[in-house]
């Protein structure tokens, strides 16, 4: 490639409140501890893109004993994200995030290719400033060969606005003149593979994260992410300080178990920022769904120490929001994993809880109370809801005797709730059988899965 043309925009500093911080199916984050998996459950993997990388343990800056994965590309290599895989995650609004470095910054080097390497279109860093050939460029910024850095691109489908960050700083912001910024037929996203058209504008690194969102993310996110991501606790924890909303101090940690890994976490109002105080957290092992742990937030904050070398799902509800979950992976004793939860107002249109049974029985497991009991101070305090219970199965057995089953562990549900003082006239459900399973029962452990109840909030029509 040369003679780029170059146009040069207004460097844009926005300095906004922390947007809507959500872990959930709405995105896919890539560390590389299980490969090129995502670490939410159901994702795609990604692609090699010429020479497969390596994946090597480094140490991260500023943390004692931490360590993290990363994966390293050669020159003329990269990663691929197939969309149409993903069913379309990136065909609308969208923001790629990812945390690396290049090992080569003396010319154009590619970043994200849209056009499946037939075009010269796309995002570069172009000595050291962020070019989207070639329709914009920013002014210089800091990236340097072998430093890591934290790159966000987002394109808005209804504006064709294209924003692109550096260090949680935005540098770049134009009017898509088409639609060069998204994926074309091929519907896949290359990552530092460069196109077929020069052959020499691409360089190796090392990769450290990569997040997509199917949606916009706003500059306070970008840089709160930033802080989270790359730098150590300290200086994170001195920045914070001079934003216009403060986040309440995690409570001090005592007694600590140096055999465990220590989960730190915060759950916010995905609408005001605020702490959730009060929160329940509930912590499974993502393996067999077993419940390992339980606490609840004080001014937004949970604690929660857990056995190295597992993955875990980590749910938070409180009074009005969502019920929202993370995923998260503890690798190392003595590691310190941090977690966000955002939760948003609630709509009714999942399940409060769900609560599993044993093959081909209707009495409750060993530690269904603790759900439960959730479930009861939830609706002692929210009059103004009803319950409906929805009984399932596996498909084990005849449809007939499944329906049947289903209807039984409706009602040892529901004859807990009436114990525990909920009025059964606030009590609907149903059965199921076998007609409605959450996955496919093509193993015991998918299995499980299906032999359920779910309970589900509705609002009481007056």
């Amino acid at each position: 490639m040369v003679n780029k043309k170059i146009v040069r925009w207004p460097l844009i500093i926005v300095l906004l409140l922390l947007a809507n911080y959500s872990f959930s199916q709405n995105q896919w984050t890539y560390d590389f501890n299980n490969g090129l998996n995502p670490i939410e459950s159901g994702g795609i993997a990604l692609r090699p893109l010429g020479q497969p990388g390596q994946y090597v343990k480094e140490k991260i800056p500023g943390a004692d004993y931490l360590t993290r994965t990363i994966y390293q590309f050669e020159n003329g290599s990269g990663l691929q994200f197939n969309n149409e895989e993903a069913k379309g995650f990136l065909n609308k609004s969208f923001t790629v995030e990812i945390y690396f470095k290049m090992t080569e910054l003396d010319s154009w080097k590619r970043v994200l290719d849209f056009k499946n390497r037939k075009s010269d279109y796309g995002s570069y860093i172009y000595d050291g400033k962020l070019n989207f050939y070639d329709y914009a460029i920013s002014e210089k910024a800091p990236v340097r060969a072998n430093q890591y850095v934290h790159y966000v691109y987002s394109r808005d489908f209804e504006t064709k606005m294209i924003k692109m960050y550096i260090n949680g700083q935005s540098k770049v912001e134009f009017k898509d003149p088409g639609t060069e910024g998204m994926l074309d037929a091929d519907q896949v996203l290359n990552l530092f593979q460069d196109d077929l058209i020069a052959g020499h504008e691409s360089s190796g690194g090392s990769i450290v994260l990569i997040r997509l969102y199917d949606r916009v993310m706003t500059p306070v996110f970008v840089r709160r992410s930033y802080q989270t991501i790359a730098k150590p606790p300290k200086e994170t924890a001195q920045e914070e300080e001079e934003e216009p909303v403060k986040e309440s101090p995690a409570p001090e940690k005592t007694g600590r178990n140096k055999n465990l890994a220590l989960v730190t976490g915060r759950v916010y109002d995905g609408e005001n920022l605020k702490p959730v105080d009060n929160a329940e957290v509930l912590v499974r092992k993502s393996a067999n769904d077993s419940l390992v742990a339980q606490t609840k937030t004080v001014q937004g904050v949970y604690t929660v120490e857990l056995t190295p070398h597992e993955s875990y799902k980590i749910s938070a509800q409180a009074d009005g929001f969502q019920s929202k979950s993370v995923n998260v992976r503890t690798n190392n004793r003595f590691e310190e994993v941090k977690s966000l939860i955002s939760l948003s107002p609630e709509t009714y249109s999942a399940p409060l809880s769900t609560i599993y049974f044993q093959q081909g029985t209707d009495v409750l497991e060993d530690g269904a109370s603790t759900p439960l009991d959730s479930i009861v101070s939830y609706f002692q305090k929210r009059p103004e809801l009803k319950i409906l219970l929805k009984g399932h199965t596996d498909n084990t057995g005849s449809f007939e005797k499944n329906l049947e089953l289903s209807n039984k562990r409706v009602e040892t549900v529901k004859s807990y709730l009436t114990g525990k003082g909920i009025s059964g006239a606030r009590i609907d459900g149903s059965g199921f059988g076998s007609a409605q399973p959450s996955k496919m029962n093509q193993s015991e452990v998918l299995k499980k899965s299906n032999r359920r109840v779910e309970v589900w909030a509705e609002p009481i029509k007056r």
